[in-house]
């Protein structure tokens, strides 16, 4: 079974047209996560979101796409070529999550 996160900055607003709905596995849970982020957030904030959710604390996390690609921190999720009904992996470039 799939949860859902909203960010926080847009809990109450749900999926909508600025957003991209994202399905996120971590290394350490069995189950994924859906997220609901802007279409701007960088991939690094929208990572760290995601982190917490699953309980990590620290690290730099960001997210790899199924194409097995770290996405780059610092650049938007659009700009990331992040779309709708993705799924991502939640990866720490600094090693260990």
């Amino acid at each position: 079974m799939t949860e859902q996160v909203n960010t926080p900055d847009h809990a109450e607003a749900g999926p909508q047209h600025g957003q991209l709905t994202v399905t996120v596995y971590a290394p350490r849970d069995p189950g994924p996560k859906t997220f609901h982020f802007p279409r701007t957030e960088t991939v690094g904030a929208a990572a760290a979101h995601a982190a917490q959710q699953f309980g990590y604390a620290g690290g730099t996390p960001s997210f790899q796409n199924s194409e097995g690609e770290v996405l780059n921190r610092d650049l938007s999720l659009v700009a990331a070529r992040v779309h709708n009904g993705d799924t991502l992996e939640l990866v720490d470039v600094g090693g260990g999550v």
